[in-house]
Order: C-alpha cells, then structure tokens, then sequence
C-alpha cells in the first residue's frame, strides 16, 4: 500500500468516532482485513483459509449511514478474497449480486425506530438466527466462525424485519426471501421466517462482552443471556426448519458463550438421518490490560449424514489504544471420519474497522 494510501487512513480514523460497546450508528463504516495464513494439509470447510502459505486483503467493506429523527438508512458493499472452495463466500451467504464475483451488499436496508423497544427496517437485512450470526466479522473473537455456521445459517437476505430492547429483553423477526442472489427473481423463489430472542435478567451481556472494561458498571457483576432462534422456510431445500439455543456468561474478565445447532428438512418419510444435521459450539475466554488483550479458546463438533468432524482451536487479539485497530492471531485443528483425515489453519490477521 502506498504512502499516500496509509496517510489517508491515519486521517481518517483521527476523524472518525471511536466505537462504543454496542457499534453506535455513525456516517461512516469501513472495514478492511489483512492476513496472512498457513493451512495444513487440505482445508475441510469452505471459508478455510486456501492450502498453503498465502497472504491476501481478506475483506474489504465500505459503506455509509444516513440517520434524522426516526428514520435511518444504511448501505454496505463487502469484497472477498476467494477461500478454500476457490470463492468468496459461503454456500449460503446472501446478498449475492447477479453478475457474480467477490462483491456483495450486506446490509442495505432503510429502517424507523421510534425508540429502543421497537424498529422496523426493510431491505437487505442480517438474518435474526444465531449467536454467532449476530457477530460482525471485524468483532469475531476467533478469525472465522465455526464450519457448521457458515456451512448450514445464512447471513444476509432481502425482506423486512421488526425488532428491539425491552431492558431485559431483546427480540427481532424477519420475514425474507430465501434467494441468495438480488436479482428480478428475489421474491420468485420461496421465502423464509427467522426470529431470535434474548433474555439478559441480571444485566446487559451483549454480543461482544469482552469489550467491557473494568470501568464497566457491571462488571463484577455475573451475568448471563439465554437465547432462542428458530427459521423455517427455504435454506438450503424447502421446508427446513432450524433451531438454535444460545448461553452467553460473564463475570469480570471471564467469558464463555455456547450454541447448539439442529436443521432438518420437513418431509413426509425422510429420516433425520437424510435430512438433517446438527452442531455445537462452546468458546470460553478472558480478557486482560482492560479490554486490550483476549483469549478465546474454541470446542466445536458437527454431523450430518455425509460425515462427522470436530475441531478445536484458540485465537490471541491485542487492541490498541484505539480499538479500530487490532491484531489477532489464531489456529484450528479438524479432523472428520469420512474419509478419516484432518486439517489444521493457523491466520495471523490485522483488522481496521470504522463505524
């Protein structure tokens, strides 16, 4: 990258606000990814790292808020790199544009909010199904998702979602299209219905409660959130349904977040066994030098009729002094029965996110 390239950067994150712990709306949003990975002997999920040494721009996402009164609209296009299946994206990743390639839109949705208890938005939307769905890339406390979300959940698709906070609860359904790809036919191939609610009793959890700091009110506080996300409609065939449970805890600098992961086709005479697979994940942490430092270790095991596999693996991020900038380094280890083999990734990668 050039010198006028970094210098722009630097004055653009001098310019910007800094992140609060729930990713505030803002003018601006960009998100860029470096990385450099080693994967060992043949990945054996999609957004795998590519065999070998390689080093690349991961991602690249760019876009812009517009917020008055009650009423926002936001726009986001993201650029991939193509992972271990030779793509970009995943096999149920949406926003899909018609002329292929390593661009999306993710989120382009406009939306009114009278207040927190309750929003409306319409357009291209985050699918309300999964813990781990629910977490932006730049904010992955490992450097991917485990394989069984990105193989079997669905990330962005068209439609209209309403949702909010309630203080101890916090809700959103979606009425989608199932269509991965925004074309004439988005609303001509089948749709999809998602919801997923959350109850924090004791206190706020959040999607990323490593980011709080010991000046955190609640911090000595232990605190769970316990979650429920159920889909039916077209995913991968007509008439899946999925559910999904979800346990986040915390007290002070310790962590641990869980999901549990059950799809199945609903057809009259098919066998789960045929029709279905499941998988769970289990990732505990701590974090130290006041939000600056995070380990996460990772348990993850997934079955479906093709083949069983589990993986373990762990991830060090530093944050600087400014938390848009980060350093992450992790690895991960799988291994599956058919055909008995393994594979082992390990990703060295620098992250810029601006929101």
């Amino acid at each position: 990258m050039s010198r006028g390239c970094w210098a722009a950067l630097a004055l653009l994150m001098l310019a910007a606000p800094a992140r609060a712990e729930e990713s505030p709306t803002g003018p601006l949003r960009l998100l860029l990814q470096w990385e450099g990975s080693v994967s060992r002997p043949s990945p054996l999920a999609p957004q795998d790292p590519p065999y070998g040494t390689d080093a690349r721009l991961r991602r690249v996402r760019v876009g812009d808020e517009v917020t008055g009164h009650e009423v926002h609209a936001l726009v986001l296009f993201e650029g991939q790199a193509d992972a271990a299946s030779g793509q970009p994206f995943s096999p149920l990743s949406g926003g899909l544009l018609p002329f292929g390639g390593p661009v999306r839109v993710t989120e382009a949705f406009v939306g009114w909010a009278p207040g927190r208890a309750f929003e409306v938005d319409a357009g291209s939307l985050r699918v309300p199904f999964s813990l781990s769905r629910q977490i932006d890339e730049a904010d992955l406390p490992l450097p991917e998702r485990p394989a069984f979300i990105d193989l079997d959940t669905a990330d962005f698709r068209t439609g209209v979602s309403a949702g909010g906070d309630l203080g101890a609860i916090l809700y959103r359904a979606a009425i989608l299209s199932a269509d991965q790809v925004i074309d004439a036919h988005l609303f001509g191939r089948g749709y999809l219905a998602a919801g997923r609610i959350v109850a924090e009793p004791i206190g706020p959890v959040g999607l990323r409660p490593w980011r709080r700091g010991r000046d955190d009110p609640w911090s000595g506080w232990f605190r769970f959130a316990a979650g429920l996300s159920v889909l039916y409609g077209t995913l991968a065939m007509p008439q899946t349904l999925a559910v999904d449970p979800e346990l986040t805890a915390q007290w002070r600098r310790l962590f641990v977040s869980a999901e549990y992961l059950v799809s199945m086709r609903l057809v009259s005479g098919a066998s789960f066994r045929e029709t279905g697979v499941q998988g769970a994940v289990l990732e505990p942490g701590f974090t130290w030098a006041n939000g600056h430092g995070l380990l996460v270790a990772r348990g993850d095991w997934q079955q479906s009729s093709a083949a069983t596999m589990w993986g373990a693996g762990a991830a060090v991020t530093g944050f600087a002094v400014d938390p848009r900038f980060r350093l992450s380094a992790g690895f991960e280890h799988r291994w599956s029965d058919v055909p008995p083999t393994g594979s082992t990734w390990v990703i060295l990668r620098m992250t810029i996110a601006v929101e």
